[in-house]
């Protein structure tokens, strides 16, 4: 594939801040100019038919979702109405010798999605038509959608900087085949099974294009994007889904598309020491680019399914499964139009019932986030009202988290002002409003450190614990408690999990604090080897209020690479 840096002139850049920055990001898959016309025929259809264009988008959304499901990334085919995204242009043209890029059509283009309002990659579609491998009885839209899906994920790593066989400790790039690691040993990030080593100079074949299911390694692009973008759902504990008691056990739950329409859902039981076996507990949850979010909406002590599905750049709905304690039930609509495509949406009970609510926050320019509730009645989210005017910029980022033990969830934001500092407000809920700004702390945390916001230490008030990736196989794990007013002076609590793990936090013990679990997905032990995407094994740490414990092996295999773990 082939990579631009594209300079254009200033006025086409409008700058977010003074300081990289690293919340969700919004990816538009602009379908608008894309077809098959170059093409004589797909799945034996001469000329190939409108469902077979359909088809293939429906397939490049699921698959680009599951390449980026780790990350806070939205996938979505509708044109962001708010906030900076990057659009992905795929193109019906031939360009010889050429499948995608960055930044050709839009100015902007690699390692820019955190300093202009609209990135930009282009995906060439009508290049594969001139390869066997995508012609004739080679021909389907399974095979044409994965070679597409593959290049748009590549080409989207570059804007979001990841860069050719690039990992946390390495000190240079160069092509997969010849590089070492500054201890001089072979990069175990295989050529073939590298999402970002996925060029033909790389050794990857047209046929592997078309063939292997995906191109990502948990060895190389987790490294990388996790010191830019955050993990998926760093704002929210891990949840409780089937006790009803006082101090329930945080659960494991995790979705896998089984089509671009169909979401399954499994859930693991904490037990106090290990996730136990998995379950189904809905044959069909969402779908590909959906948001999904958990919380208790109905106060029934049990965490429930939400999810809201973009229609258009103006209109999100909203989908609630409620949790019976072994599954989540049918569907309900609890709101028809809440939010708008590029808005940020949180769930926490800001009201102090017991009861979480939709929050919302739309980036009105640069430095203006306003902020909207739809608080739940236990069957539906209601009409919006809103919370704050203006509370945080474009490029913060945002936890809605109870800091000061008054039940409700306040506003709680950080932002890089340098490399090395991060400033952290909050804006206490009344219940009505998200009060006056206070301070927190100056400096807590340094620009890339991957952000949670929960209580650690069993005073019923969030904490700040952060985690800093120093190598690929070394992330230091500090903890400021939540005093009521600002988050207090740093501890070092543990060192534990690697640069690529999926950390999450969650009271998995049922002793009122947040615990350290991380997934590891096994495999890919030599150049050689295949990775096994199907596995992913958990590590538990537990909270004891002044730093984490040892490791223990929560789970050996508990879901694959590609899940959605909300």
């Amino acid at each position: 594939m082939k990579n631009k840096r594209f300079l254009g002139t200033s006025f086409l850049i409008i700058l977010l801040s003074a300081a990289p920055a690293w919340a969700g990001h919004h990816v538009w898959v602009d379908f608008s100019d894309f077809n098959l016309e170059a093409w004589s025929s797909v799945n034996g259809n001469s000329p190939p038919k409108s469902s077979d264009v359909e088809a293939i988008k429906r397939q490049i959304i699921a698959k680009m979702s599951e390449d980026y499901a780790t990350f806070d990334v939205t996938i979505t085919t509708s044109m962001p109405a708010n906030g900076r995204y990057t659009q992905v242009r795929m193109l019906k043209k031939v360009v010889e010798g050429t499948f995608g890029s960055s930044g050709s059509g839009c100015g902007t283009g690699i390692d820019s999605w955190d300093t202009v309002t609209v990135s930009c990659l282009e995906v060439y579609a009508g290049t594969l038509s001139t390869f066997p491998e995508f012609t004739g009885a080679n021909a389907t839209t399974a095979r044409i959608s994965n070679s597409l899906s593959g290049t748009a994920s590549h080409e989207l790593g570059h804007v979001l900087g990841l860069y050719h066989c690039r990992a946390a400790n390495d000190s240079f790039t160069v092509g997969c085949d010849e590089f070492l690691t500054p201890d001089n040993s072979k990069d175990l990030n295989a050529p073939q099974w590298h999402l970002m080593a996925s060029g033909a100079s790389w050794g990857t074949t047209e046929e592997s294009k078309a063939s292997l299911d995906r191109f990502f390694s948990p060895h190389s692009e987790r490294r990388e994007l996790a010191g830019t973008v955050q993990l998926r759902n760093h704002f929210a504990p891990l949840a409780n889904l089937d006790e009803t008691s006082d101090q329930p056990r945080a659960d494991l739950t995790y979705g896998r598309l089984s089509s671009p329409s169909t979401m399954k859902w499994y859930a693991r039981m904490s037990s106090g020491s290990a996730f136990g076996n998995y379950a189904e507990w809905s044959g069909d949850g969402g779908d590909a680019g959906d948001i999904f979010l958990t919380g208790d909406v109905d106060e029934d002590g049990r965490a429930d399914l939400v999810y809201g599905r973009i229609k258009s750049s103006k209109q999100v709905i909203w989908y609630v499964r409620l949790s019976s304690g072994s599954g989540f039930g049918n569907y309900s609509v609890w709101s028809a139009d809440a939010g708008d495509a590029g808005d940020i949406f949180r769930l926490a009970d800001v009201d102090g019932d017991g009861k979480a609510d939709l929050v919302y926050g739309r980036a009105i320019n640069p430095t203006t986030m306003r902020w909207y509730v739809r608080k739940s009645n236990g069957s539906s989210f209601g009409s919006y009202s809103i919370f704050s005017y203006d509370a945080g910029d474009v490029g913060d980022l945002f936890f809605v988290a109870n800091v000061d033990k008054d039940k409700k969830a306040d506003l709680v934001y950080s932002r890089a002002v340098a490399s090395t500092q991060v400033k952290w407000f909050v804006r206490r809920s009344d219940a009505a409003t998200f009060g006056p700004l206070e301070t927190w702390s100056e400096d807590a945390g340094d620009q890339g450190d991957l952000m949670y916001v929960a209580d650690a230490n069993m005073d019923g008030k969030a904490d700040l614990v952060y985690g800093r990736v120093s190598s690929s196989q070394d992330v230091t794990w500090y903890f400021r408690g939540s005093v009521g007013s600002a988050f207090g002076y740093p501890m070092t609590w543990a060192n534990a999990g690697d640069a690529g793990d999926l950390f999450r936090l969650g009271d998995t013990t049922s002793d009122g604090m947040a615990d350290l679990m991380y997934g590891r997905p096994t495999g890919l032990v030599s150049l050689t080897a295949t990775p096994n995407l199907a596995a992913v094994r958990w590590y538990g740490r537990s909270s004891l209020a002044a730093a984490f414990s040892s490791v223990s092996t929560w789970a050996s295999d508990a879901g694959d690479e590609g899940d959605c773990f909300p």
